[in-house]
C-alpha cells in the first residue's frame, strides 16, 4: 500500500522531479547521474535511469561517462536488491506459505524466472520486483548477472546512443 502511494505521489508530481533531476545533473553532473540513477532503480516508478542518463547528454556530458555512471548506479542498486531478496523476502516468502506451495512457486520460478528478468531488464515492465523475487528465490548470482544486469545495461547504452545519435 505504501509503494502504491508513493508510485502515485511520482506520477502527480512528476514534472517537479524531472526539473530536480535536471537542476542537480547541470550543477552536479556525473556523481548526480550515478545517485539518480541509484535511486530510480530502488523501486519500481515511471524514471528509469536511462531516461536519467539521457538528461545529462542534453546538458553536454561525455557519452561515454554518462553511461558508466548511469549502469554503476544501477548496478550497484541491482545488487543492493537482489541481496535484499535473498536476505528479508525469502524468508517472508516462505513464512507466508505452506512447504508445498513454496516448492510449486520455487519450480515455477527456476523455470520462467530467467526470463522474466531478462524481460523486466530490457522493457518497462517492473524490474525492481524481479530482482527481489530473484533473490528471494535463490537465483545463482552468473545468472542474475546475464538476464539482468548486463541486459539492462545494453538498454540503457541504446537509448543513450539513440539520443546521441538523433539529437547530436
Amino acid at each position: 500500500m505504501i509503494l502504491i502511494t508513493f508510485i502515485i505521489l511520482v506520477l502527480l508530481n512528476l514534472n517537479p522531479i524531472n526539473e530536480f533531476i535536471r537542476r542537480n545533473i547541470e550543477i552536479y553532473g556525473y556523481p548526480a547521474i550515478f545517485v539518480f540513477s541509484l535511486i530510480s532503480n530502488s523501486f519500481d516508478q515511471p524514471i528509469g535511469p536511462d531516461s536519467i542518463a539521457s538528461i545529462g547528454l542534453f546538458f553536454g556530458l561525455n557519452l561515454l561517462l554518462v553511461f558508466i555512471f548511469s549502469v554503476l548506479g544501477t548496478w550497484t542498486m541491482d545488487i543492493i536488491g537482489f541481496n535484499l531478496g535473498r536476505r528479508v523476502f525469502s524468508k517472508r516468502i516462505r513464512a507466508s506459505c505452506s512447504a508445498k506451495q513454496h516448492l510449486k512457486q520455487c519450480k515455477l520460478f527456476f523455470k520462467y524466472g530467467k526470463f522474466a528478468l531478462l524481460i523486466g531488464a530490457l522493457t518497462p515492465v517492473p524490474e525492481v520486483f524481479m530482482i527481489w523475487l530473484s533473490g528471494a528465490f535463490g537465483m545463482k548470482f552468473k545468472y542474475f548477472f546475464v538476464f539482468g544486469m548486463l541486459p539492462k545495461a545494453f538498454r540503457i547504452g541504446i537509448v543513450l546512443l539513440g539520443i546521441h545519435l538523433i539529437f547530436f
